[in-house]
């Protein structure tokens, strides 16, 4: 039987020898339909840790990984998987990398020789070569967000040292421009979009506190809180190519803080998780999809989707069961739904894990085993195959992601974390595919989980999770 993947076990014909973890019931109950995504974990340059912070159109997301214990590097993973390109640093201990378009273009931040980590200078990556973009005077800067101009954004310092006053900035050419302030000394960017609209927040001396910018024209407008009074305070990350502008605001005297989205000189809340205090929308594509962070406690949070009709939802809710997986923080989202993020595998203590998230897009329909029951040959049914095509069947006792040889993915992926293949079976000329395999009486009451492919063209199935009688 010819396997998916090198790395998949077997199911050896007759029989199922694996034993299968039980499933909470609250996930068994959730529709099937639910389990929109692959997540893929991001590996790392060496060490312990790694974190996704933004995606390219093509997939590639960047972020940072951990080389040693006490320093990390930016990097890159092409495609999103494999081991990360280490981008280096400007001769310091750290670098991050923020942002990337789709000339593979990435900016971000990098300790230089001799400074401390808290002594960071905005860079970019172009051509194999890190530039050094500068600062107003200071000591600091910090490069954000990466349009497919090349333009850039981020922030500033004006004078050496810890307190110097920062201000957001637009680089264009080489020339780093200078957008000022609402009423006070500071302000700082995090993102942009295509026209070279900016936002981020800045600093009000007239609310004593944060306010969500948006630099367009060469004007900085002040877009509010969600308080009925409009005041408070409130935080601007993102904007895509419509003007729609994300981040949080304030929506009572005790900051608590919703994700909002801006437009049309207008704030609109987006509420947060259930159960938690904050939450803060990261990224918005041109879709209006729109992903962020909802925060429990200090070190504490949970990511989440917001789309229109659907409102805000855990993407740990979004994923295949039993993976392991606490998404905590998605950073980013680009136009083909891919998220890019960080969170932990198998317990709160565990090193924090970048990933990315890509949607699935089933063309094949696979039916539940029948009869379902432990102790006797069951049947497995594909559907809507194209006719010839060799139909392989998978199983794991895990949920994940693992790439289907030979596709990206961006075309799909599997949701399963190391699958074994079942067998395969060509589809007759209606397109159906059907094996029949004995599960052994040890697996009655345990639950796994199924999905077929058609590896040539990239072609799944829905996600299949049953509990054996």
């Amino acid at each position: 039987m010819p396997k998916v993947n090198d790395s998949y076990r077997r199911w050896v014909p007759g029989t199922v020898t694996v034993f299968i973890l039980a499933l909470s019931s609250s996930r068994l109950c959730a529709r099937q339909s639910d389990f929109r995504y692959a997540v893929l974990p991001l590996e790392t340059l060496g060490g312990e840790n790694s974190y996704g912070r933004a995606l390219s159109e093509a997939g590639n997301v960047v972020g940072s990984a951990s080389v040693l214990p006490d320093r990390s590097h930016a990097c890159v993973w092409i495609g999103g998987i494999g081991t990360p390109v280490d981008l280096g640093t400007l001769g310091g201990r750290q670098s991050t990398a923020l942002g990337a378009n789709s000339q593979g273009w990435i900016v971000g931040r990098s300790n230089p020789p001799g400074g401390s980590i808290f002594d960071e200078r905005a860079v970019l990556w172009r051509d194999g070569q890190m530039i050094d973009l500068g600062t107003f005077g200071g000591d600091h800067a910090e490069a954000y967000a990466i349009n497919e101009e090349g333009h850039i954004a981020g922030w500033a310092e004006f004078v050496p040292g810890q307190s110097s006053p920062r201000h957001a900035f637009l680089w264009i050419d080489g020339e780093m421009i200078d957008l000022g302030t609402l009423d006070s000394t500071g302000s700082q960017a995090f993102g942009m979009n295509n026209a070279d609209s900016v936002v981020g927040q800045s600093w009000s001396n007239a609310y004593t506190g944060w306010r969500a910018f948006l630099w367009r024209d060469g004007v900085m407008e002040d877009l509010g809180t969600l308080r009925q009074l409009n005041d408070g305070q409130s935080y601007a990350y993102d904007v895509n190519d419509f003007g729609y502008v994300v981040g949080g605001a304030n929506i009572d005297a005790y900051h608590k803080t919703n994700a909002f989205v801006w437009f049309d000189g207008r704030m609109y809340d987006l509420g947060r998780l259930p159960g938690t205090n904050a939450a803060y929308g990261n990224s918005i594509n041109n879709q209006g999809q729109i992903v962020g962070t909802s925060i429990i406690a200090f070190l504490n949070s949970d990511a989440f989707i917001w789309e229109q009709g659907q409102g805000i939802r855990a993407l740990n809710d979004l994923i295949a069961p039993n993976s392991g997986w606490r998404l905590r923080s998605a950073w980013a989202i680009n136009e083909a739904g891919q998220i890019a993020g960080h969170g932990t595998r198998f317990g709160q203590s565990d090193p924090t894990i970048g990933f990315v998230l890509t949607p699935v897009n089933p063309s094949m329909t696979l039916s539940p085993p029948s009869p379902g029951s432990a102790g006797v040959a069951n049947t497995i049914t594909v559907t809507g195959a194209t006719p010839g095509a060799r139909v392989t069947f998978t199983y794991s006792r895990r949920g994940g992601g693992t790439r289907i040889p030979g596709c990206t993915l961006q075309q799909n992926a599997i949701q399963l974390d190391s699958p074994t293949v079942i067998g395969t079976a060509v589809a007759d000329q209606n397109g159906v595919a059907t094996i029949t395999r004995t599960v052994p009486p040890i697996v009655r009451g345990q639950t796994i989980l199924f999905q077929a492919v058609v590896q040539n063209e990239c072609a799944i199935s829905q996600l299949i999770v049953h509990q054996f009688e």
